[in-house]
């Protein structure tokens, strides 16, 4: 039997998505693995502000498992510690891709293991998911919340920008 599933439209950001925080971070170590089966993993430590939103004025620190597949999209595994003015903290999981700049070759695993290898200077495109867990009474509904992240992250300068807008 051959069942065919016409294609649903994706989601896409407007004015009715509530932001929950705006993030602005800088990696401050990149750890490389090496080549593994699907790409090339570099795991990622970064850390920086909340600076609008539910969350303004908290920490943030995370380290992401990210992975340079064959075909130069990246994969986001990551894992987040917001750290609110009160002391509150929320854990944060994310997944989802980086797309390259879109006039510019991706580099792919192979180029990065080069001698001489340099990110491109233009920012690639975050696309992730995230939810969250806390014990903060206060926070308590993030337990049931999952946002949309998008942003860019700067691989040559280390520079991270994210939106993350509440999905309803």
């Amino acid at each position: 039997m051959n069942i065919a599933l016409a294609a649903q439209p994706l989601p896409t950001e407007s004015a009715d998505q509530r932001l929950l925080y705006r993030f602005d971070g800088r990696f401050s170590e990149i750890v490389p693995i090496g080549p593994v089966a699907d790409g090339f993993r570099l795991d990622g430590h970064f850390a920086g502000s909340i600076t609008e939103g539910e969350l303004a004025g908290a920490s943030l620190k995370g380290v992401d498992y990210f992975r340079i597949r064959h075909d130069g999209i990246g994969v986001v595994t990551a894992r987040e510690v917001v750290t609110t003015d009160n002391g509150c903290t929320v854990a944060v999981e994310l997944r989802g891709l980086v797309k390259p700049p879109v006039n510019c070759d991706p580099p792919l695993p192979a180029d990065i293991v080069e001698p001489g290898f340099a990110w491109p200077t233009e920012p690639y495109t975050i696309h992730v998911s995230a939810s969250f867990e806390t014990a903060a009474p206060d926070l308590a509904h993030l337990n049931a919340t999952v946002v949309a992240h998008t942003g860019t992250v700067n691989f040559t300068t280390g520079e991270l920008h994210i939106d993350a807008r509440v999905i309803e």
